[in-house]
């Protein structure tokens, strides 16, 4: 099968749809497919082993789609389907698709739905889309949620992570792990006073503009949490193995927009026996699996009294197994190419 994937984030830039996107069109390279993938133009654009081109176009934020389209129409006689990895890149692609009799897929990951209110502009183009593509596409069953919301139906994807060589597992907690973008809603003020309640090591990986103040909160509580900022994927693995647990505690707007969609670095952490702390956000329980979820990740004495009596060293393996049974890049390689459905 020929495929043409086409997207706004795609490495070196950071964050889920990002690392999604690259891991997808491996698994489906993996399964015998020829993949072109088409991204958002940036300095280091490209991954190894991969067809990337770049996009470009003026206000590609905000024009993006017509951009994609543009650079998507002379190969689509060539291609068997098109991956969208955000509905709004897909907007100016469907009709053009549509009429040449090439069926498109499209995956929600987050803020592309949890932003988009019922009865708004936006609202509207997202039905006109999701009424025009062949598939609808979701990372978890609470993104399905908002889009059923809209009237629309969705199907849930296996995450594309497989599960690596595991750890020694752990005595006791010593050492927590927070892998996220330094914004308000990622919840790293919150890492930050759980790791002085608990009087453990932390490490936050991970940049923007929310990092100055986790920084100076770690000060003023004693927490003695390591900022090392952002790091190479190739690093990631080494930074899971060397912590006992990984956390992801973030937060919605006070309008209930912007939760997070899934939480794919539990999944990371779970592909090498570290078991997974979270909180009633957006999709995050789905992919704790075993992990504790937390009821009020804000109560820093009740939150870490909860993971004291959780913790068990064989948590880590009981990770594992959740992630081995529910997903992995040949489990999402095989939805996609199942073209039944």
């Amino acid at each position: 099968m020929r495929w043409l994937i086409v997207t706004d984030d795609f490495p070196p830039l950071d964050g889920g749809v990002a690392t999604w996107t690259e891991a997808a069109a491996r698994a489906l390279v993996a399964a015998g497919d020829h993949v072109e993938v088409l991204a958002r133009a940036r300095p280091g654009l490209g991954a190894p082993g991969l067809v990337v081109r770049g996009v470009r176009g003026p206000s590609f934020g905000k024009h993006g789609s017509w951009w994609i389209a543009a650079a998507s129409a002379p190969r689509l006689r060539g291609v068997d389907r098109v991956l969208a990895t955000t509905w709004t890149v897909a907007r100016r692609l469907v009709p053009l698709a549509r009429r040449l009799g090439v069926p498109v897929d499209v995956v929600g990951h987050g803020s592309d739905l949890t932003r988009v209110a019922p009865g708004t502009p936006a609202a509207r183009a997202l039905v006109d889309v999701a009424g025009g593509v062949d598939r609808f596409f979701v990372v978890s069953a609470w993104l399905g949620a908002r889009l059923e919301a809209l009237g629309q139906r969705a199907t849930v994807l296996a995450s594309p992570v497989d599960v690596g060589a595991p750890k020694a597992p752990s005595e006791h907690p010593a050492r927590w792990l927070y892998v996220a973008r330094a914004t308000p809603l990622k919840g790293g003020d919150r890492f930050v006073r759980l790791v002085a309640e608990a009087g453990v090591e932390g490490t936050v990986v991970g940049d923007g503009p929310e990092r100055g103040a986790w920084e100076s909160l770690a000060s003023r509580v004693g927490a003695r949490v390591r900022f090392v900022g952002r790091r190479p994927r190739a690093e990631l693995p080494a930074l899971y193995r060397a912590h006992d647990l990984v956390m992801l505690v973030p937060r919605e707007d006070a309008d209930g927009t912007g939760g997070e969609g899934l939480g794919l670095v539990l999944l990371e952490g779970a592909a090498y026996g570290v078991p997974g702390v979270g909180c009633r956000t957006g999709g995050v329980p789905e992919a704790l699996g075993p992990g504790l979820l937390l009821d009020d990740p804000d109560d820093a004495v009740g939150s870490v009294e909860a993971i004291r009596r959780w913790w068990r060293p064989g948590l880590g393996s009981a990770a594992r197994g959740f992630l081995a049974a529910t997903h992995g890049t040949a489990r999402l390689a095989a939805q996609l190419r199942d073209v039944t459905r």
